[in-house]
């Protein structure tokens, strides 16, 4: 993730531009006049100046100004807002200086930072995740000078030495934060990555986050309320997803990890899944499919070394169309809809359950007649299951074979059947 490294390159080439042009004029008392350094954007600029401007970035509650095309470098164009009326929106704190002085520092996720005015889009967008810390402006943020989810650089640091005038000493003291790189879990003694308490809930121990920060892995998430954010597990928050998950016992004795229900393959399963010794908002996710043996990918998540098992698949039932799984990894309502058949046999104290309830479907949508219940719709159910003598009613319809249709409402209740809408 590489969400801070561009807004420093941003700033970074900013101030490359022109530094080596920067220098004080000298005054008869010759004092350091560092403040009337010519920068990138030009001379500094006094309140008077700034406010002669057009304003922007209200929306954002931040204070910038339209500075003319012309005054802004080709390279810094493209990372910056464009104002309405004609050229971009540059934050204040750099107006003032003409961008020739560097950013104040401050402590980010633990280690260095500096602050940065969340007029620059980027940083605005992570505002959920940045502090301002000991900013001074109101609308600076602390920008980490080390990306805290990959350990690299996001040369923010870099204008502690970029920004000065021709003689300054240049200086950038930048230390790796608390966490060390080299090392794949996170130090547990560290600070949150990210605090999940100053972010949206969207579930036991799981809050929202940008897409952008998630990565690769934001299309497998489940979304949040706002369909653009994403839910993730605290446990990845907090260690920038540099931590391993705590190995448990699966159904059927299967080595397992625990992991969140939020996410959408847990949530899927987490009917048939033990809790095992995971934590309340967990169940324990077997390493491999218990159908055909396939790996889940449970296992390989962030630091974790691998499955030390091998797969282990549940007994076939139904003429292989279902599986027998533990009694103890099925819900004790769905029970009833369950037969031992030759389970009693092959794995004592399991129930015949259909691959497809297991795997979460598909569920065929399908219509019938039956004397009984008239003309209905439902979905197509395995006839592995039990129906009991409701079984009666049911029709196949437009199931293939070896399926009934079973209704998803009846007497205008909801029946509660697999793949009905809730």
């Amino acid at each position: 993730m590489n969400t801070f490294r561009f807004v420093m390159r941003i700033l970074s080439a900013l101030l490359l531009t022109t530094v080596a042009a920067c220098m004080g004029a000298e005054t008869g008392s010759g004092n350091n006049t560092q403040e009337t350094c010519a920068g990138p954007l030009g001379a500094p600029m006094n309140i008077s100046g700034i406010n002669a401007l057009a304003a922007c970035c209200q929306a954002e509650g931040g204070k910038a100004h339209c500075l003319a095309d012309d005054k802004v470098p080709a390279e810094i164009q493209p990372f910056v807002s464009s104002c309405d009326g004609g050229g971009y929106c540059i934050p204040d704190s750099f107006l003032a200086t003409g961008a020739a002085q560097p950013p104040k520092t401050c402590t980010a996720f633990g280690g260095d930072g500096i602050c940065l005015s969340k007029c620059i889009p980027q940083v605005s967008e992570n505002a959920g995740i940045l502090k301002p810390d000991v900013c001074d402006n109101a609308d600076d943020l602390c920008v980490p000078c080390i990306n805290p989810l990959d350990g690299e650089p996001t040369g923010a640091c870099d204008l502690r030495t970029l920004a000065r005038c021709e003689g300054e000493d240049p200086t950038n003291p930048v230390s790796g934060g608390c966490d060390d790189p080299a090392t794949c879990e996170y130090e547990a003694s560290c600070p949150a990555v990210i605090d999940p308490e100053a972010l949206p809930s969207c579930g036991a121990d799981a809050h929202c986050v940008d897409a952008a920060l998630a990565g690769d892995q934001a299309a497998q998430l489940a979304k949040c309320d706002d369909g653009v954010k994403v839910c993730v597990p605290d446990a990845f928050l907090e260690t920038g997803g540099k931590f391993t998950p705590i190995t448990c016992t699966s159904a059927g004795g299967a080595e397992g990890r625990c992991l969140n229900t939020v996410i959408p393959q847990v949530a899927a399963q987490a009917g048939l899944l033990p809790p095992a010794i995971c934590a309340a908002s967990e169940k324990c996710t077997p390493c491999f499919s218990p159908i055909d043996g396939s790996d889940t990918g449970a296992c390989k998540l962030s630091c974790d070394p691998g499955p030390s098992q091998p797969a282990t698949t549940f007994a076939s039932c139904c003429d292989g169309r279902a599986k027998c799984v533990p009694a103890s990894s099925i819900p004790d309502a769905q029970e009833e809809q369950l037969s031992e058949q030759e389970c009693e046999d092959d794995a004592p104290g399991a129930l015949c359950v259909p691959n497809e309830i297991i795997a979460n479907g598909p569920f065929p949508a399908c219509e019938a007649d039956s004397f009984i219940l008239g003309d209905y719709t439902g979905v197509c159910l395995s006839t592995c299951l039990d129906f009991g003598i409701q079984g009666i009613a049911l029709a196949k319809g437009n199931c293939q074979s070896g399926f009934k249709c079973a209704p998803c409402e009846q007497n205008g209740q909801p029946t509660g059947a697999p793949g009905c809408p809730p």
